[in-house]
């Protein structure tokens, strides 16, 4: 089959770029923008990628699908996808590109087969294309070299042996020291402030570990913009692990750091609207806040 048309659901920060840089390879970019947020549609536009309205037609026009979403929304789309093709029959080739355990893109690689259509485990690393760094496209199950078309100059792809999962896993595995070491830094920058000792944390790390402390300062600020999904892919990482045999506790109390960031009010600004000047001392005296709310709903 060849793909000349792509689906693309959603248009958030890395589906449009995505989709921009696939347009800009020759290929036709739909998306399905009802009931979807000013944001996507914002960002959709930018992109130069076609609202053809409801998902039926998506389907219908596409003959290749990427869903590119926040992993706790991964089998509820996959799920009405899969109704959508039985009762149409319209069944494009359909490639989870989320940040899902392995057993998951399973449980959604079932949905999909049994609708009729082919899937592809699929997972994006590195930051969106257009960046200084070209991010990795990872693609396993059966064919998966049929995705090699997507390659781009700011998007590589990489097909992996193992079947479906094997793409999965090898974003759970980077993710898991990638975004979880974003947590524990949070972690000890908060618990230093609660424990009235972050001017003397911050010396420290200037002397120890500069490298480090400069990271920090770049990106605890506006963390809290990613946090809601991030806390997602930490269960999701947790799982993969958790059926190896090895403990889940480390990223499940990564997840509970994301939700702490998520529940501050800095969580209300996007990746365009977040203020890159923020002060770490700001950012911290937040997610206090936020710490101390939380305390107040459970003594309650």
């Amino acid at each position: 089959m060849s793909i000349q048309t792509i689906g693309i659901v959603s248009t958030g920060d890395m589906g449009h770029q995505v989709g921009r840089t696939l347009r800009e390879g020759g290929f036709r970019i739909v998306t399905a923008l009802d009931e979807r947020s000013e944001r996507s549609r914002n960002l959709a536009e930018k992109a130069g990628i076609e609202n053809v309205g409801n998902l039926a037609t998506l389907i219908s026009h596409a003959d290749l699908l990427l869903s590119v979403m926040p992993p706790a929304e991964a089998v509820g789309f996959a799920s009405v996808v899969a109704a959508q093709m039985a009762a149409t029959g319209n069944r494009p080739l359909f490639a989870d590109c989320n940040a899902i355990a392995p057993a998951t893109s399973r449980k959604v690689a079932t949905m999909i087969t049994e609708a009729g259509a082919h899937y592809l485990d699929a997972a994006v690393i590195g930051m969106p294309p257009g960046r200084k760094n070209p991010p990795r496209l990872y693609v396993s199950g059966e064919r998966p070299e049929r995705l090699q078309v997507l390659a781009r100059p700011d998007m590589i792809v990489r097909t992996l042996d193992g079947g479906v999962g094997a793409a999965s896993a090898i974003k759970m595995c980077y993710a898991a020291l990638n975004k979880g070491g974003m947590t524990l830094e949070a972690l000890a920058i908060i618990g230093a402030a609660q424990l009235g000792l972050s001017v003397e944390l911050r010396r420290e790390l200037a002397d120890a570990q500069p490298q480090m402390l400069a990271r920090i300062e770049e990106r605890l600020p506006w963390l809290a913009a990613d946090a809601k999904r991030w806390s997602g892919e930490m269960l999701e990482i947790a799982k993969t692990f958790s059926d190896v045999g090895l403990t889940p506790l480390m990223h499940e109390g990564a997840a509970e750091i994301f939700q702490l960031l998520a529940d501050s009010p800095l969580a209300a600004e996007t990746r365009e609207t977040a203020d890159r000047s923020r002060s770490i001392e700001d950012a911290v005296a937040a997610f206090a806040a936020s710490l101390s709310a939380r305390g107040r709903d459970e003594a309650d």
